[in-house]
């Protein structure tokens, strides 16, 4: 008699074939997400060559490289007790605004109002100066409460593709607490005290939470326009960037030459290892930021971690830049602090060649 034909695989088949998809998958893992983090690196390579060649363009159109950030002296906000005091109270659109029309976004840049590009406006804190403010919402704890502007305009929620690194999760972070900055950078000055400062609102919906973010600022160079009283950054004061507060640099200023000057860089808002961040990074108040801290991670308990106070990047051991003259490099985290330096001044008179990155 004929033996009936077996229609299943056996326990240790079952087993076999496991053992060795588990294997394949193990193979494969890792080629993907190699893969993933490539292309993740390949497009913010991108968007940083689209930004530096829209600031280029704007220059040609201009005359001059846009504001780092508009900061007016003649800013009045209708709640100054939640701002800060002139002559740092708005508006805070940052370099990135304006260069939307030069990214194919000039629809998003014709909703924002015109005042709020304009140096020495009298528009108020564009975050602040719009009702219904938070302080007058009784469903939100006075502990998140600081004065935002519910009014703001709508256009900020926008998101930016190009004003996005693919490697990063922002906005994914749903801590209240979590700063979101409207506003980067300029130097605070005395009496108030020498010191790199933002601007920024609580990651609450209806009051911040939506806004668009970004992961790209200026470079202001060492400490931006260092104050000539300020002696505790008397050393960073030849390393002026091509982005700082109330900026208006012209190619022709950049004497160390535009393929060797930072003129934008990666920003993550101190993402630390444990996957926590300081604060995230609005479009809007995409602005400029000072090398002064630099890029290894040096901060926390071991000293090996990253801090907001730091260009930074999710590309391994390097920070995507884009150059004054357009082209995009990733320096690694280990460079020389004052080559760093250095280089995101622009006319320091310090040599940087291109074997320094």
């Amino acid at each position: 008699m004929c033996a009936p034909r077996r229609k299943a695989f056996t326990l240790i088949e079952l087993l076999v074939v496991i053992a060795i998809l588990s294997v394949v998958i193990g193979l494969i893992l890792p080629a993907v997400q190699k893969v993933r983090a490539a292309a993740a690196r390949t497009q913010c390579v991108n968007n940083l060559k689209q930004i530096a060649q829209a600031a280029r363009a704007y220059h040609d159109q201009n005359g001059a490289f846009p504001p780092g950030l508009n900061v007016s002296p003649n800013s009045v906000d209708p709640n100054p007790i939640y701002n800060f005091p002139a002559p740092y109270r708005g508006p805070y659109v940052g370099c990135l605004a304006y260069l939307l029309p030069y990214i194919d976004q000039d629809p998003v840049y014709k909703q924002i109002p015109r005042e709020l590009f304009r140096l020495n406006t009298t528009a108020g804190a564009w975050a602040y100066s719009s009702g219904p403010f938070d302080f007058e919402n009784t469903d939100l704890p006075t502990s998140l409460v600081n004065g935002t502007g519910k009014g703001y305009p709508e256009v900020a929620n926008t998101v930016i593709n190009t004003y996005l690194c693919p490697a990063d999760n922002m906005g994914s972070n749903s801590d209240p607490k979590l700063h979101v900055i409207d506003g980067v950078g300029f130097n605070r000055l005395a009496p108030s005290g020498y010191s790199w400062s933002y601007d920024w609102v609580y990651n609450v919906p209806n009051y911040g939470r939506e806004l668009g973010r970004s992961n790209y600022l200026g470079v202001a160079g060492g400490f931006g326009i260092v104050d000539p009283a300020d002696s505790s950054h008397a050393a960073l004061k030849p390393f002026k960037g091509i982005y700082y507060a109330n900026s208006r640099t012209r190619s022709h200023d950049i004497s160390d030459g535009a393929a060797y000057t930072l003129a934008f860089g990666e920003y993550l808002g101190g993402l630390h290892k444990d996957g926590t961040r300081e604060v995230e990074l609005s479009w809007m108040g995409s602005g400029c930021f000072v090398t002064r801290w630099g890029l290894a991670p040096v901060w926390g308990l071991t000293g090996n971690d990253y801090s907001r106070w730091m260009f930074q990047s999710n590309h391994g051991g390097i920070v995507n830049f884009a150059f004054a003259d357009g082209h995009v490099s990733g320096i690694n985290r280990t460079m020389d602090y004052w080559v760093y330096i250095a280089a995101s001044g622009i006319a320091d008179g310090k040599p940087v060649s291109a074997d320094d990155f």
